[in-house]
């Protein structure tokens, strides 16, 4: 199986880049998929740093830097950003452009 038809996600919307939708912002109307380019964060599903929706480009602006993720810059929306930021476990470091862990862990390059 590919990344195409991907099942379906908790709210039974089917998941993968074939599957036509719409920005799951409030109040947008943008064509997007279901497709890991408009996911919120990298993978389908919730995770520690993102929710299972999926955005355009336009309502997925934050950049988070996710060591725990193989050290991977990732895309989410306002409300993961905000609770990320609100948890008091990650700070946005405005140098770089980027939420990340305030306590960043050691990434090990074996």
């Amino acid at each position: 199986m590919g990344w195409g038809d991907c099942g379906t996600d908790s709210q039974g919307r089917p998941i993968g880049y074939v599957h036509p939708a719409t920005c799951d912002h409030p109040g947008c109307n943008e064509q997007i998929d279901r497709g890991l380019s408009y996911v919120c964060g990298d993978m389908h599903g919730e995770d520690e740093v993102s929710c299972e929706k999926y955005f355009c480009s336009k309502h997925r602006p934050h950049t988070v830097f996710h060591q725990e993720s193989r050290g991977e810059y990732l895309s989410v929306c306002d409300e993961c950003a905000a609770d990320l930021l609100n948890s008091g476990d990650w700070i946005e470091d405005e140098m770089e452009g980027v939420i990340k862990p305030a306590d960043p862990i050691e990434v090990s390059h074996v």
